[in-house]
C-alpha cells in the first residue's frame, strides 16, 4: 500500500512538473509574440519617420534650386535706368560711358547706349529751334559720337513731348513737334561732323511719359549696338 501511495505521489509530482513546464513554454511563446509585435511597431514608426525626413529633404532641395534660379535670373537682368534727375531735368548718368557732360543722362538698353537730354534745355516751349545754350551740350555729344569709342555705330534721335495737347503752336500735333525737334538735333550733330548717313530721327510725341511733364519733354539719342 505504501508503495502505491509512493507511486501516486511520484505521478502527481510528474504531472505538476509537466504542467509547470507547459505553462512556462506557453508563457515564453506569448512573450515572443509580444516582442515580435513590438519590433514590428517600432519598425513601422522608423519607416514613417524616414519617409517624413526624405520628404523634408526633397522640399529643401526644391527650395534651394528655385532660389538659385531666381539669383541667376536677377544677375542676367540689366540694371534699370536711374530715375534721379539732374538740374536740367535729365536722368543722371547711371553708368559711365564717355564724357557727355552733366546735362546728359546715360544708361544702357537692349538696343545700345541711350543719351537723354531735357527738352526744356534744348528748346523753348512749343519751339523746335535749338537754344544757343543747348549747343554746348550737343557739342560734347557730337564729339563723343565721332570718337573711336562710338564712330562705328549708327545713331537714332527720338523726340518726345508731354501729354498736353497742342494749342498755341504751328504744330498740328505733339508727334509733329517731337519729330521737328528730333530733326533739329539730327541736323546739328551733322553740322558738327557726325556723318548724316549714321543718324536718323523720329518723333514719338507723348509716348512713354515719365514721372513729370518736364521729364517727359526730352530728346533721346540712341547709339545702336548694330
Amino acid at each position: 500500500m505504501e508503495g502505491f501511495f509512493t507511486f501516486k505521489r511520484v505521478l502527481t509530482a510528474g504531472i505538476l512538473a509537466a504542467g509547470l513546464a507547459l505553462s512556462m513554454g506557453m508563457g515564453g511563446c506569448s512573450n515572443n509574440k509580444q516582442a515580435a509585435a513590438d519590433a514590428e511597431q517600432e519598425s513601422a514608426e522608423l519607416r514613417q519617420k524616414n519617409a517624413q525626413l526624405e520628404q523634408s529633404l526633397r522640399e529643401r532641395d526644391t527650395t534651394i534650386a528655385e532660389l538659385q534660379k531666381q539669383q541667376i535670373q536677377q544677375q542676367q537682368v540689366q540694371p534699370a535706368p536711374s530715375n534721379e534727375l539732374s538740374s536740367s531735368g535729365a536722368p543722371r548718368n547711371s553708368r559711365g560711358s564717355g564724357d557727355f557732360g552733366s546735362d546728359v543722362g546715360v544708361d544702357q538698353t537692349r538696343e545700345g547706349t541711350r543719351l537723354t537730354v531735357s527738352g526744356d534745355l534744348l528748346f523753348n516751349a512749343g519751339q523746335a529751334t535749338l537754344k544757343d545754350s543747348a549747343k554746348k551740350t550737343l557739342d560734347k555729344v557730337a564729339s563723343e559720337l565721332k570718337s573711336s569709342r562710338y564712330s562705328k555705330y549708327s545713331v537714332r534721335v527720338e523726340g518726345y513731348t508731354d501729354t498736353d495737347p497742342i494749342r498755341k503752336s504751328k504744330w498740328a500735333s505733339n508727334e509733329a513737334l517731337s519729330e521737328a525737334r528730333a530733326r533739329s538735333v539730327e541736323k546739328y550733330l551733322a553740322s558738327k561732323g557726325v556723318s548724316s548717313s549714321r543718324v536718323s530721327a523720329v518723333g514719338r510725341g507723348a509716348a512713354n511719359p515719365k514721372s513729370s511733364k518736364a521729364a517727359s519733354r526730352r530728346v533721346e539719342i540712341y547709339i545702336l549696338d548694330r
